[in-house]
């Protein structure tokens, strides 16, 4: 990493709502921001990584919370840009996020970046499922404070992390699927 690394712009993370929640009518007071929401993935990504371990696989949890702390940060510059906007740019997306990282001092973690964009590792999918898992979390939360208007993205998002999940190799996959399972079904609907 450079010695110009662009804290500054880093904290505005605490400041970029996520727009899938604004979309949805969630109102900017109450929605979730970049920097709380990758907050959250690195706790879930560090309990995945301790299971995977409970499990007697190994994992890179270094790694792995890494790629977790830095998933979100292009949006420092690009702001938010919900999953199917990300989705239709392709390519283009990915120029703009590693552009960003650039513009943020954070070139040295472009191995890491387009490690976890490209799902390269055991690692990059429990981040990945984390995401999910996040993003699940605080759509029931706000299903449970009626903005029904959400109920797409956490049925999303609870589809992508357990068929992510099913990506792994076999040991992390039932590791991780029964991991999910039991999360899933500890947490109210919230309809």
């Amino acid at each position: 990493m450079g010695h110009n690394i662009s804290l500054l712009r880093l904290a505005y993370l605490r400041n970029v709502p996520r727009v899938g929640w604004l979309i949805r009518g969630v109102p900017a007071s109450v929605a979730e921001d970049v920097a709380s929401h990758s907050h959250l993935v690195s706790l879930i990504a560090l309990g995945l990584v301790l299971k995977v371990r409970e499990c007697g696989l190994s994992v890179d949890g270094g790694k792995a919370l890494a790629m977790a702390v830095i998933h979100d940060v292009p949006e420092a510059v690009s702001g938010d840009l919900p999953r199917p906007v990300k989705e239709r740019l392709g390519g283009m997306a990915r120029m703009v996020e590693e552009e960003a990282l650039l513009q943020l001092g954070l070139g040295g973690l472009l191995p890491l970046y387009r490690e976890l964009e490209d799902s390269g590792s055991v690692e990059s999918i429990l981040v990945r499922v984390a995401d999910d898992l996040a993003t699940y979390l605080r759509g029931v939360y706000y299903l449970s404070q009626g903005y029904r208007d959400v109920a797409d993205i956490v049925e999303n998002t609870r589809l992508s992390a357990v068929r992510l999940a099913g990506s792994l190799p076999a040991g992390y996959r039932e590791c991780v699927v029964n991991h999910i399972n039991e999360l899933l079904e500890n947490i109210p609907r919230g309809s």
